[in-house]
């Protein structure tokens, strides 16, 4: 168990969303068995979790809740258990434990801390859009699989890799893969995608999965339950479905791999099956001293995430009690909650490719002592003359019509 500690270490210490705690005990006993139910439940079944400034990662959760399978590009696999949790759900062993509610999670090993959330959807059927030439799939773990007819070219060109929503004065739609640097489309409604060129993308009927055979670039290697492939464009890792070309990459492994937990870069042809593997009908190519690039990082969402005020008007504000700190979650269903301690007050909100807009209700308001009351009502007055927001990895700045900041915040795991 210790290698896996090793080897993911390394990856959480480099993040810049870390917290120091505790050391971890040099001499680990295993967790106890659950004696209370667990509150809350993950977002779906096979979620993606990006960690700005940190290492991704894929958890697995079992159809009986039980165990958690964390899934880290280029590292052995970790398999949690489930854990008592106050709220929301929990898995641990003796090194690790993943925490979380709702979208939100902490991922924790030796006492550091990296805060995480779902990408995508979790829990959500694909989604299809279709234009002339062009089609996209967004898959629910954050990635997307594409076709492109190109003048010139017979056969229809396939390529995949992740998405995220970027929210940059409004909101973008922006696709990443190997081949493709970067596709940006304004998300004008869930039923149409704009591209710069002007193309319009429509919401099909049903899900289109693009088969077809990919060029893939990975990392492989052998394990008891067969061969695994970690895709570079999305950081997925594959089990390799027995036939074709498994055998060629099982052999090249065993005659290049210096140790069983090693993985060696290879470049493929295959198909994704139904059943979530890579059926590789040929291999293309080997690097054994290559590895994947880094994914390209990843900023916090805009919804599900509680962002806590560090600013107004450019005044960085101090809370002697954290408790006040004024507060703002964004749900998918476009409402918002907004507490500061004193008051809480929520209403709808407006995102588009223009901006994003808030309209409140009525606060619900208790006496509050100063000089927290003055913060929490510039808080309020900043709020209601939003016209547009911008996240960068983990802090989120609002502003008015003319560009100017009126709130900056900061993300924080619930």
């Amino acid at each position: 168990m210790k290698y896996r500690l090793l080897a993911l270490l390394p990856l959480l210490m480099t993040g810049a969303a870390l917290a120091q705690g505790p050391a971890a005990p040099e001499s680990p006993t295993p967790a106890a068995p659950p004696t209370t139910p667990i509150q809350g439940e993950p977002p779906g079944p096979d979620v993606r979790y990006v960690c700005p400034g940190g290492p991704d990662f894929s958890a697995v959760f079992s159809s009986d809740g039980e165990l958690a399978t964390l899934m880290v590009p280029g590292q052995p696999e970790i398999e949690l258990t489930r854990q008592r949790s106050g709220s929301g759900f929990a898995y641990g062993d003796s090194y690790f434990e993943l925490r979380g509610r709702g979208r939100e999670a902490t991922l924790t090993a030796a006492g550091r801390t990296m805060r995480c959330h779902a990408a995508g959807r979790p829990g959500e059927p694909p989604r299809t859009f279709e234009g002339p030439n062009l089609t996209v799939t967004l898959f629910p773990d954050g990635t997307f699989r594409l076709r492109e007819r190109r003048d010139g070219v017979a056969e229809p060109v396939l390529e995949l890799g992740q998405w995220t929503q970027e929210v940059d004065g409004g909101v973008r739609l922006i696709l990443r893969s190997g081949a493709v640097a970067r596709r940006a489309f304004r998300q004008a409604d869930e039923g149409r995608l704009v591209a710069e060129s002007g193309t319009v993308l429509m919401r099909a009927a049903t899900f289109d999965k693009i088969d077809g055979r990919f060029r893939l670039d990975g990392l492989y290697r052998d394990s008891q339950s067969g061969g695994l492939f970690t895709e570079c464009s999305t950081g997925r890792t594959f089990g390799v479905a027995p036939g074709g070309a498994e055998p060629d990459l099982e052999r090249t492994w065993t005659e290049v791999a210096p140790s069983r937990e090693a993985q060696v870069f290879l470049q493929v042809l295959g198909r994704f099956s139904g059943d979530g593997e890579i059926e590789v009908e040929s291999l293309l190519g080997i690097k054994p001293t290559a590895t994947c690039p880094p994914l390209a990082p990843r900023s916090a969402t805009l919804r599900g995430t509680e962002w806590r005020v560090v600013e107004i008007g450019g005044e960085r504000v101090a809370f002697a009690d954290g408790r006040r700190q004024p507060r703002v979650t964004l749900e998918d269903n476009g409402t918002f909650t907004t507490l500061t301690g004193c008051t809480s007050l929520s209403g709808n909100y407006e995102l588009d490719p223009d901006g994003l807009r808030f309209i409140a209700g009525p606060p619900t308001t208790t006496d509050c002592p100063p000089p927290t009351d003055t913060v929490q009502q510039r808080f309020i007055d900043a709020l209601g003359a939003v016209k547009s927001a911008r996240i960068t990895a983990t802090t989120l700045d609002l502003m008015d019509a003319n560009g100017k900041r009126l709130l900056r915040l900061e993300a924080r795991g619930r």
